[in-house]
This record gives C-alpha cells, sequence and structure tokens, in this order.
C-alpha cells in the first residue's frame, strides 16, 4: 500500500513538473526577447526563475501537483503565448473560459504583471548594489 501511494505521489508531482516547465519555457522564451531585459543586461534564466517562483505563490491550488495549480500553470502558459497564436481572438475566448471569467483573466495577467515588474526591478537593485560594492571595495590612491 505504501509503495502504490509513494507511486501515485511522485507521478503527480512529475506530471506537475512537466506543467510547471511548460510555464517556465514559454516565460522564458518571452523574457528573452524582451527589450527592457536586453537593454538592462538582466540574465534572462534569473529573471524567468524570479517570475515564475513569484506568480506561482498566487496562483491557485497550494501544492505544485494539485489539479487547480496544473490547471493554473497550462492557462498561464497559454496566456503568455497567447501574441504567437495563429487566432488570438480564438485564444483569449478560452482563456476567458479557463480563467473563469474576463476578470479572472485579467487578474492572472496582472499577477504575471506585477510579478515581472518585482522581479525586473528586484534583479537591477541587486546587480547596482553589487556594482556600488565593487566601487566601495577599490583602494583609494
Amino acid at each position: 500500500m505504501k509503495k502504490l501511494l509513494l507511486i501515485s505521489v511522485s507521478m503527480l508531482t512529475l506530471i506537475a513538473c512537466s506543467e510547471q516547465e511548460a510555464y517556465k519555457q514559454a516565460v522564458f522564451e518571452q523574457i528573452s526577447h524582451d527589450p527592457d531585459i536586453k537593454s538592462y543586461h538582466l540574465d534572462p534564466e534569473v529573471i524567468t526563475e524570479c517570475i515564475v517562483d513569484l506568480s506561482s505563490k498566487k496562483m491557485p491550488g497550494i501544492a505544485p501537483f494539485e489539479p487547480m495549480r496544473k490547471k493554473a500553470y497550462q492557462g498561464y502558459t497559454r496566456m503568455i503565448s497567447l501574441k504567437k497564436a495563429e487566432k488570438p481572438a480564438e485564444v483569449l475566448s478560452e482563456l476567458r473560459e479557463h480563467f473563469g471569467s474576463a476578470q479572472g483573466l485579467a487578474d492572472a495577467h496582472m499577477n504575471y504583471s506585477k510579478c515581472y515588474l518585482e522581479c525586473i526591478s528586484t534583479v537591477t537593485n541587486r546587480a547596482l548594489d553589487d556594482a556600488e560594492d565593487d566601487t566601495e571595495a577599490e583602494p583609494i590612491q
């Protein structure tokens, strides 16, 4: 019985990881083409990790393998990839249905956008702090 439970939990975790990985890949693709990221010379991988971690905290569901969380990852992935869709109007309609309403979609988009801005700000400030620490460490001649 314990083995069956362990296998079931392991399978659910793997499935959830694949949904999260697809979300992470969609975020990375968007971030790596973002002109702000390029102009500030920020690492797209660091920004991606930050956005995925931060936005996941505000998604429905508690655990990554929960069906609600899996559905949220799928919705966020489609939402981020909307610009690449052949028929964006249809995908937008499907996203409204997926998130329960237009307001639900707007809330998800707001969550993603806030996390995006917060992560860029945090990583940029860290880089500035590191640069400041480097200049303070140089001896005065």
